[in-house]
């Protein structure tokens, strides 16, 4: 049994910051059904970005601008314990799908809206996106550096929303716990700023006095000789000599003892030079066996084309940090697997993402609805299932 195992979430979320936390929920082992538009999630277009947060559900399609719809979404929360969502202030209240409105329908249940800027303030009735809080935190600003003379960088996968993901989950299971030995639910909230913020606390700013964090090299390859990318005769190679002792492991392994007892920190660029000389003699793969040998933490930096390097290695799969299972229409569909495992209450991935509407029967025939009353529902526009041309690649 998983560790979640006989809780329900409700997930209302579209895109990235809304879906991803619970999916992460159904990894853990909660029934998670997605709850989206007779148009179909907004993201669903973009394949593998929407394929990437919404693994482990089941989906139902509803219009909730019908209020028959919206009283089928209400009796789905009933039978919940968590309802999730992404919406801006006050879109949810006039859905009516809002924190009252599922109160009065499930007392206790825990309620999670994961914002963009937060639930108050001038900006609390703004959406936004994951690069607007890279800027905002100061993040894409490190990045440059423009310290160094660069633009400002901007990470392309979404740090921000998938952070702001991970606090909603730590948020749920905590009103969880709450819940369980109280009986109580309540409301909570996490946003795309605040997520942003957290993945730069890092910096430590003091008034007066200027930031002491190490900044990168105008390469943008590290903080120091010793903790940065070097390009080989083949490949990037990133190593991370921490310690003393792993500085001069380092500098032995790579053929340039003379560096050993220097200060890489007082002497960074003549360190940096002569190890990147040294490492342009060999292939990645090459200097990092020389480098486990001798005790140097290093990896070599995949190229994210060749997946099959990740998915496929034989280790992750030991690990249980890959997950493979069959679709109905990209085939057999491999994903990174569950970010936490337990001894006594395995975590799963055994679903794979939902196409659009595809549990609509499955789930309405659970609230007790007849064929008929479906048929009808099907009919009216209030319920969708998978058309067939199916539009969408997933």
């Amino acid at each position: 049994m998983s560790a979640l195992a006989g809780v329900r979430v409700i997930d209302f979320g579209q895109y990235l910051a809304g879906p991803f936390g619970p999916m992460i929920l159904a990894d853990l082992g909660a029934d998670v059904i997605k709850v989206e538009p007779v148009t179909g999630d907004g993201m669903r277009p973009v394949t593998k970005p929407f394929v990437g947060c919404q693994r482990g559900k089941r989906a139902v399609a509803l219009n909730l601008k019908d209020p028959r719809g919206v009283e089928l979404a209400l009796r789905l929360v009933a039978t919940a314990d968590v309802v999730h969502h992404n919406m801006t202030v006050g879109v949810a209240d006039r859905l009516g799908i809002g924190y009252e409105a599922c109160r009065a329908v499930k007392p206790d249940i825990v309620y999670c809206n994961t914002y963009a800027y937060g639930r108050q303030g001038p900006l609390a009735h703004f959406g936004g996106l994951d690069p607007l809080f890279q800027a905002s935190a100061g993040i894409e600003w490190d990045q440059g550096p423009v310290e160094a003379g660069h633009p400002p960088l901007y990470l392309r996968f979404g740090m921000a929303d998938t952070a702001n993901a991970f606090a909603s989950v730590v948020g749920c299971l905590l009103a969880l716990l709450h819940q369980r030995r109280t009986g109580q639910g309540q409301e909570l909230w996490t946003s795309l700023l605040d997520a942003a913020q957290w993945l730069e606390a890092d910096t430590l700013l003091v008034e007066g006095e200027p930031r002491s964090r190490p900044p990168l090299d105008p390469g943008q390859c590290g903080l120091g000789p010793g903790y940065r990318l070097y390009a080989t005769q083949e490949g990037w190679l990133q190593v991370a000599a921490v310690t003393p002792a792993q500085w001069r492991a380092l500098c032995q392994a790579v053929g340039a003892p003379e560096l050993a007892e220097v200060d890489p920190a007082a002497e960074r660029e003549r360190c940096e030079a002569v190890l990147s000389d040294r490492f342009a003699t060999r292939t990645a793969l090459g200097w990092s066996r020389l480098l486990d040998d001798a005790g140097v933490p290093n990896e070599v930096a995949l190229d994210t084309n060749e997946g099959e390097l990740v998915l496929f290695d034989a280790d992750a799969e030991r690990l249980g940090l890959v997950t493979d299972s069959p679709h109905a229409t990209l085939g057999r569909l491999r994903q990174f697997g569950p970010l936490v495992q337990f001894s006594g209450t395995p975590a799963r991935a055994e679903r794979p993402p939902p196409r659009f509407g595809e549990h609509t029967r499955e789930i309405l025939a659970e609230l007790g609805l007849t064929d008929a009353e479906i048929d009808e529902l099907h009919t009216a526009g209030v319920v969708a299932s998978p058309p067939d041309p199916y539009p969408w690649p997933v």
